[in-house]
């Protein structure tokens, strides 16, 4: 009578439910099989109730961002929006019109941007300064009136204003006040 165990060892490995042999090729495939079926249960653990992929890992929302523009000089602030509504006060300089407005800021090392917006519809822009660095040269707006030779328009969409038109501003190279297009694309929080 032989000992099973030695005649596993000079014959090979068998399969104990179907008395097979296996070559080592045989071995690592099924190895690799039964990967594949572990990884497959992993990734089911993974997700949801209802075969829906599970949802991403939470992270903090992302930083709003605003594109200013001014004479085609364009950058866009990564940066904190702030959004305050009070009454309109038509005796503000400039006045204000409509019976709310909104004053939106946002700056960053290379950018500022006021504005003073209406309730009304489309919003009427009661005030706008920018404050641009471009490279090394500086834009400067200052806050004005959106006056009608300035044709400031601007449209809302839910939290997200966009304004464009031309004002007075202090530009590279040049001395005084020149006229210059710009665009804000801003959105409240």
């Amino acid at each position: 009578m032989t000992n099973p165990d030695i005649h596993r060892s000079r014959a090979g490995r068998r399969d104990a439910s179907m008395g097979m042999r296996r070559s080592p090729r045989q071995l690592i495939l099924a190895a690799a099989g039964l990967s594949v079926v572990v990884l497959g249960a992993s990734l089911s653990a993974c997700s949801t109730k209802g075969g829906q992929p599970a949802s991403a890992p939470s992270s903090s929302p992302a930083s709003p961002t605003t594109t200013v523009m001014i004479d085609g000089n364009k950058h866009t602030m990564i940066a904190g929006v702030n959004c305050t509504s009070s009454a309109a006060q038509p005796k503000a300089m400039p006045p204000e019109s409509g019976d709310l407005t909104m004053r939106i800021s946002v700056h960053d090392d290379s950018s500022s941007v006021t504005l003073a917006l209406s309730d009304e519809k489309p919003p009427s822009v009661d005030g706008v300064a920018i404050s641009l660095t471009a490279g090394t040269d500086q834009y400067q707006l200052p806050y004005q009136p959106a006056e009608p030779r300035t044709q400031v328009q601007t449209t809302r969409d839910g939290k997200g204003f966009t304004v464009t038109g031309t004002g007075e501003a202090m530009t590279p190279g040049q001395s005084g006040m020149h006229q210059v297009t710009f665009g804000i694309h801003v959105t409240c929080p």
